[in-house]
């Protein structure tokens, strides 16, 4: 997910039509290696840089209703390349996953995300405020009632105001748990630290 108000103020910044009704929006939903590329010694950090390149490349949007893309496009980032057709192209089409299906279960995930006790932490709490590192885990482990510290991986950025903001929050699922989230046993930890925010930073508001 993004911190709309901390992603769309770094330096490539997002287009004038951003909505500013939305605070945690949506990046995607991002599947780990396929065993294919295990198998061939394909690295975690290489498929993030390449994902489905790796098998073949489109440039075409995912065919998804008037509805569905009105959704999406509220909740997503306005970037001058479309971060839609980027997700699409990069982290679904080389699975053949049904995509109105796909989408769907992202923006349902989102929700649930939006309606817990962390995004009224987020949204009500810290929300305009520097805070610290710690407390904004501690918040989602409170809310999800887990002990897997590391299933939430914070992103910041420099603002172009030189503050350091959020801009992006991880979160890392068992595969077969997407129907369980955000309930007991469906997160679980990074298995590799990608967690780039400092001891305090600040989480700004539009």
């Amino acid at each position: 997910m993004t911190w709309q108000p901390g992603f769309c103020s770094t330096s490539g910044g997002c287009l004038p039509d951003q909505p500013h009704d939305v605070l945690i929006g949506l990046h995607g939903l991002w599947a780990s290696r396929p065993r294919s590329l295990i198998a061939r010694g394909i690295s975690a950090p290489q498929w993030w840089q390449r994902g489905c390149d790796y098998y073949h490349h489109s440039d075409r949007s995912p065919r998804l209703s008037p509805a569905m893309l009105q959704r999406l496009y509220h909740v997503m980032p306005h970037l001058k390349d479309s971060l839609l057709r980027h997700e699409y192209d990069k982290h679904v089409q080389c699975f053949g996953f049904d995509a109105p299906a796909f989408f769907d279960t992202e923006l349902r995930m989102r929700r649930r995300v939006l309606d817990s006790a962390f995004g009224r932490y987020l949204i009500m709490t810290a929300r305009g405020h520097t805070v610290r590192h710690a407390d904004v885990i501690d918040a989602f482990m409170h809310a999800f009632g887990t002990h897997q510290s590391a299933a939430l991986q914070l992103r910041c950025d420099d603002s172009r105001r030189g503050q350091v903001v959020l801009t992006q929050m991880w979160i890392t699922l068992h595969t077969d748990a997407l129907s369980r989230f955000p309930r007991h046993g469906a997160l679980m930890n990074a298995p590799i630290a990608q967690d780039n925010c400092p001891a305090s930073f600040r989480v700004p508001g539009w």
